[in-house]
């Protein structure tokens, strides 16, 4: 599945590491940035990055990824108030899954494929948790990059990935990978809709949102039929993992991020009686997926043969 980092000196492989820890730093940063001015309702294609609280434009200085935070000790360079951990938090666990990533797929177009998802996932996590909402463009874009990089992937010769089952009657090039994907999306977007509105229907009650569907279909893409349900599972053990935490902390993480005070939108008042958002949730548990759903699998059913 890798074009093996081991099989590379270890120094260049090092060096690579690095540069691949940095690049998921500065996407991490990114994503912060468009999730805010989404959540804001202020256009993502222009203007300067700024402090929310004093409205002073940032310079390089501020914007290391990582570095700048911690020389800045979490505080903003003009007005000394407090810029939310989320932002730095965020940074790291993107420089880890883009490691992680390469780690697991080499440098190859799975690689970077997963890695467009990774940003996309992180952008609806950081969207959603604030605004219960999942905005088009991020599945336009999840659906996009599947379409454009399914033709350049193929099927290892050896655990659960994307096509593994229908590698026996397709070969072992990017069809079965489409023929997987298909079937994983509607598998995933149309039994979880299904679901949805029969559970609608006979308790009256909201259940997931049309967001959290289409979501769901965009990983069923890129995860294909086994592992999506894999995935499905697991999303939801990490929603009640987080739902548990939620409850206990008494609210969303990074709602300090935007309010009132800050020049932000504010939190509207219907969002505080809603249900916990599930997108996190789902963005977790395919990133996961990706990384030790195959190896999971595989234990699994070594169990029973």
């Amino acid at each position: 599945m890798t074009t093996s980092l081991f099989d590379i000196a270890p120094g260049l492989a090092t060096y690579l590491l690095v540069l691949v820890a940095v690049l998921g730093a500065c996407m991490g940063s990114f994503m912060n940035c468009l999730a805010w001015r989404l959540v804001g309702g202020q256009s993502v294609l222009s203007g300067r990055s700024y402090c929310p609280r004093c409205k002073e434009q940032l310079t390089a200085v501020d914007l290391i990824p990582i570095v700048s935070w911690v020389a800045l000790r979490g505080r903003c360079r003009h007005c000394k108030k407090r810029i939310p951990v989320r932002y730095v938090l965020v940074e790291i666990v993107m420089a880890a899954v883009f490691v992680a990533i390469v780690l697991v797929y080499g440098f190859t177009v799975q690689a970077l494929a997963y890695g467009v998802l990774a940003c996309i996932l992180c952008g609806v996590t950081l969207v959603d948790a604030d605004t219960y909402t999942i905005p088009n463009g991020f599945i336009l874009a999840g659906i996009a990059t599947w379409a454009l990089t399914v033709w350049f992937m193929g099927v290892p010769p050896q655990g659960f990935w994307p096509g593994s089952d229908f590698a026996t009657q397709f070969g072992d090039g990017f069809l079965p990978v489409l023929i997987d994907g298909i079937a994983g999306g509607l598998l995933l977007g149309g039994g979880i809709l299904a679901f949805s509105l029969l559970f609608e229907q006979v308790t009256k009650r909201e259940s997931l949102g049309g967001g959290d569907v289409k979501l769901l279909f965009v990983t069923g893409l890129f995860l294909g039929a086994p592992l999506g349900l894999f995935g499905l599972l697991l999303a939801c053990f990490v929603g009640i993992i987080i739902a548990f935490v939620l409850r206990l902390s008494g609210g969303l993480p990074g709602s300090d991020v935007l309010n009132e005070s800050d020049g932000g939108p504010g939190e509207p008042e219907s969002l505080k009686t809603r249900a916990i958002p599930f997108g996190p949730a789902i963005a977790v548990a395919t990133v996961l997926t990706l990384l030790i759903g195959s190896p999971c699998m595989t234990w699994y059913v070594g169990l029973f043969m």
